[in-house]
């Protein structure tokens, strides 16, 4: 908690830590017009082994100024949730197409069939030709007297 006060002494200030453990700090620099934000992770790594999905997301978002207020540990909780969920939803659909799979193309045929099927597209006029229909274009050709060699002679 001492971290995060801002005294006139101290250079770093702690903005937040995320679930990991992993603590981002932000400094006042008085030749930028912006703070320097850096993070000091809980875990040495080394430069080889650094990903970006090391962080959260809402605190790369922090660290490169696209947000201005680091993120809540109820916002990364909630992310956390939101990831589960969707991970859940990506296995209950492989296994609901893996069982399609297994039950042929007959399985599928049908689930498609049972769906309304969009109306016939209407029937087409009796070779009816619209305006237009019937042009095609012919090669263009200067006439000689609008070239520039016969203008110079006129002249």
């Amino acid at each position: 908690m001492w971290k995060a006060l801002r005294l006139p002494w101290r250079r770093d200030v702690l903005a937040g830590v995320d679930l990991d453990g992993n603590l981002y700090f932000e400094r006042s620099v008085r030749s930028a017009q912006r703070t320097r934000r850096h993070v000091v992770y809980k875990k040495n790594i080394n430069v080889a082994e650094y990903n970006d999905q090391l962080i959260p997301i809402q605190w790369q978002a922090w660290m490169r100024h696209t947000r201005s207020q680091p993120p809540t540990i109820q916002e990364l909780l909630h992310d956390v949730e939101r990831r589960r969920r969707l991970a859940e939803n990506v296995h209950r659909l492989a296994t609901k197409g893996m069982s399609r799979a297994v039950a042929g193309p007959e399985a599928v045929d049908t689930a498609q069939n049972s769906r309304s099927q969009p109306p016939p597209p209407p029937p087409t006029a009796s070779k009816t030709s619209a305006p237009g229909e019937s042009f095609e274009p012919e090669g263009w050709k200067p006439d000689s007297a609008n070239t520039r060699s016969n203008k110079k002679d006129n002249n």
